[in-house]
């Protein structure tokens, strides 16, 4: 370094991602930015290569598809348009506000294809600045548009750290003074929607030990992106955000190894949330490896609610909480027998979470009881016929969800009385059933006719 003018260090996620954005942004500038260094701890540069027309140039170079003036300068090389292109040159020369104010007097009417471009031209900068600052995909995601390449405020200009310092400031400062307030801000976070990937919702990764496994990291899952964008267009399928992720987490053994810290934007949201991915979480994630995409799924239940089971599971896993609810859930729907393999797995989840793996033997014989009850056969007819097998595990669904556990006892003993069987399992429950209760649930779960073990796909999810 030559001289050393400014340095940023990952003092937490907003300043790594910051990082990551502005290292994007040298690395693309090339021989016009040679004075600079990534270092293991902090990226040193000069700070005269931030500049407004350059940047614009980087956003056009970044978010390609999100730039109506780029789409329409790509449609005016096609000789001979046809309607339909010229009527699309004309839709997207109303796509935002900022076009509209630019082609305000100007319609594209095949002929006049030089003007158009001249007028792109012209006002580029402003047209790219603008687009970028209010698409709600790209800088209005992040922070407060207001302030988009200012100097660095009295107030961080990221949603969720931004306060209206004349309205409030006075009120969340120590004693009701604005002068105790200390806010952080600075010109270079405007280069934090650079770092997030994703397809609707946004993910960074703050693998921040040193910066250069932080640029690795968040580089593999932004060509991860990329390529699963490719496959969906190509199949026509949906994607999200989630799975992605998760699935790149699986099946490589490098991207992520530790403790890590994932940043998500939603669209939809005014803040930004935090998964934390643990190493015992991580463990749990790759013995799913074979069974994941099964978990992949969202259920509708109203209008405009979707039961995301794979966001549910990941959840539940990095925050070791227990999926009796989600398990609850699926054993009640109608059409139950189309989740038997999807509720086993999340048995098997809740064990891992427990670290419960003595059970093992409890659960296999409980599998094997209920399917002894569902087979039997005396007299060339079921011993439990269907309506009373119905009867029994709709009654022990209810216990079990409701908690009952004495009322689940007493059906069991009935059952296996009724049955005329002996459930060795059940000691275990009798003894503790909190403990043991996913072998209660391995019960209910077999205790079917024509459990066909698959998966009901619902699609829906970001």
């Amino acid at each position: 370094m030559k001289e050393l003018r400014e340095q940023l260090e990952p003092l937490d996620w907003r300043y790594s991602a910051a990082i990551v954005g502005l290292e994007k942004y040298l690395t693309w500038l090339g021989d016009e930015a040679s004075d600079w260094e990534l270092k293991e701890d902090k990226l040193e540069y000069d700070g005269s290569y931030i500049q407004k027309s350059k940047f614009a140039k980087f956003v056009e170079y970044s978010f390609p598809d999100d730039m109506h003036h780029l789409q329409i300068e790509e449609l005016l090389q096609t000789p001979d348009l046809s309607d339909d292109q010229i009527s699309l040159v004309n839709s997207k020369m109303k796509g935002n506000t900022i076009l509209k104010k630019v082609f305000k007097k100007l319609a594209f009417d095949g002929e006049n294809a030089v003007e158009v471009l001249s007028l792109i031209e012209e006002n580029r900068e402003m047209i790219t600045l603008e687009t970028f600052r209010n698409k709600t995909n790209l800088y209005r995601n992040y922070c407060n548009t207001f302030q988009l390449f200012e100097d660095g405020k009295e107030c961080c200009r990221l949603l969720g750290y931004y306060i209206d310092m004349p309205k409030k400031g006075k009120s969340i400062s120590y004693n009701f003074n604005k002068a105790n307030f200390h806010g952080t801000d600075m010109q270079v976070f405007d280069f934090i929607p650079f770092a997030f990937h994703g397809k609707r919702e946004m993910m960074f990764i703050n693998d921040n030990i040193e910066l250069s496994c932080l640029v690795e990291t968040n580089g593999r899952w932004a060509e991860s992106v990329q390529q699963e964008k490719k496959v969906s267009e190509k199949e026509g399928k949906k994607l999200n955000t989630r799975q992605m992720f998760f699935k790149l987490l699986l099946e490589s053994d490098t991207f992520i190894t530790g403790d890590v810290e994932v940043i998500v934007k939603n669209p939809d949201q005014t803040f930004f949330e935090t998964l934390y991915i643990r190493r015992d979480s991580l463990k749990i994630l790759k013995s799913l490896e074979k069974s994941y995409k099964y978990l992949c799924f969202s259920i509708k239940e109203a209008e405009n609610y979707w039961v995301d089971i794979q966001k549910e599971v990941t959840e539940s896993i990095l925050n070791f909480t227990l999926l009796d609810h989600l398990i609850n859930y699926l054993l009640k729907k109608p059409d139950v027998n189309n989740y038997g393999y999807v509720i086993n797995q999340l048995i098997k989840i809740n064990i891992k979470i427990k670290g419960a793996d003595k059970m093992d033997g409890a659960m296999k014989s409980a599998f094997k009881s209920a399917k002894t009850v569902v087979d039997k056969r005396e007299n060339g007819s079921y011993k439990v016929p269907d309506n009373k097998l119905s009867s029994y595990n709709k009654k022990l669904t209810s216990a079990i969800t409701f908690e009952d556990y004495d009322r689940f006892c007493k059906i069991l003993l009935n059952l296996a009385n009724y049955a005329d069987e002996s459930f060795s399992f059940a000691y275990d429950l009798f003894e503790d059933f909190e403990k043991n209760k996913e072998v209660a649930y391995t019960f209910v779960n077999a205790l079917r006719r024509e459990n066909t073990e698959t998966v009901k796909e619902d699609k829906g999810g970001n």
